[in-house]
């Protein structure tokens, strides 16, 4: 079987003018996001521990930095938006730690580090603009070093809202096939299966320690009725690491450590 392909440079030149697009209203709105605001909590409580150098692989417009850099990390923050790397150094500007960060534009397949060079790495909604994950996950396993800590975060493909919001949009897409009409234009997502990710993580060398699902929105009531959802999702939050978890929560954060030895598989 022919090894997957890095994304084609068109696609990200699409990637790289969303997010361009995008960069004023994530500062604007992203921290106030309950649902984004449950994930960062997550995340900071999986890197609890961790020291040394962290990679943070699509940093947007630096949110996380400040968190990152009072844990006690030395921070390298990459992204291929240039309008969100200038948002992040904005961020990060007279900040008391900000000797500690650099910041700069990398392509996660292709990462500008040598093996073995960070204690952890953290990239939170990227792997989901990508056509796969393989050239990614091994380029985060190799510029970890043994026993170091990746943290990833993507939506849940399995989730009851992604199933059900899919099969809406293909009996939507169906339906303007067969009256004949265009298909609506619109970027594709690559959700992750949480445990087809955790088989992918396993074999280039990054085994499961820990996940977690949160986001609990449904199909269509976060698109009908925004506040009744957003109070579904907080009374269901607990549900967070509960084995029911990955079937109701839309995004999906896993904690995954490098093995000492690579396995066959991954080298």
């Amino acid at each position: 079987m022919p090894s997957p392909s890095v994304a084609p440079a068109g696609a990200k030149a699409e990637v790289e003018a969303l997010f361009d697009s995008l960069a004023l209203e994530y500062v604007r709105s992203r921290e106030r996001q309950f649902s984004f605001a449950c994930q960062k909590r997550i995340v900071i409580d999986m890197l609890g521990g961790t020291r040394g150098r962290l990679l943070e692989a699509g940093c947007g417009p630096g949110i996380m930095l400040p968190e990152l850099l009072a844990m006690g990390f030395e921070v390298q923050a990459t992204d291929i938006s240039s309008e969100m790397l200038r948002r992040a150094r904005q961020r990060m500007h007279g900040h008391p730690l900000a000797a500690r960060c650099r910041i700069g534009s990398a392509d996660l397949e292709r990462l500008p580090f040598p093996d073995a060079f960070f204690d952890a790495v953290l990239a939170m909604g990227v792997l989901e603009y990508l056509p796969n994950y393989a050239h990614a996950l091994r380029e985060m396993s190799r510029v970890l070093r043994p026993g170091g800590v990746a943290v990833l975060t993507a939506p849940n493909r399995a989730s009851a809202y992604h199933v059900t919001r899919g099969a809406y949009v293909s009996l939507k897409r169906l339906a303007r096939r067969a009256l004949g009409r265009r298909a609506m234009p619109g970027m594709a997502h690559n959700p992750c299966v949480p445990w087809t990710l955790d088989r992918q993580l396993a074999e280039v060398g990054l085994h499961k320690e820990a996940s977690r699902a949160c986001n609990f929105i449904f199909f269509p009531l976060k698109e009908l009725h925004d506040k009744a959802s957003d109070a579904l999702n907080r009374a269901l939050l607990p549900l967070a690491a509960s084995p029911l978890a990955p079937l109701i929560g839309a995004q999906y954060l896993v904690k995954a450590r490098k093995s000492a030895w690579p396995s066959a598989s991954s080298v």
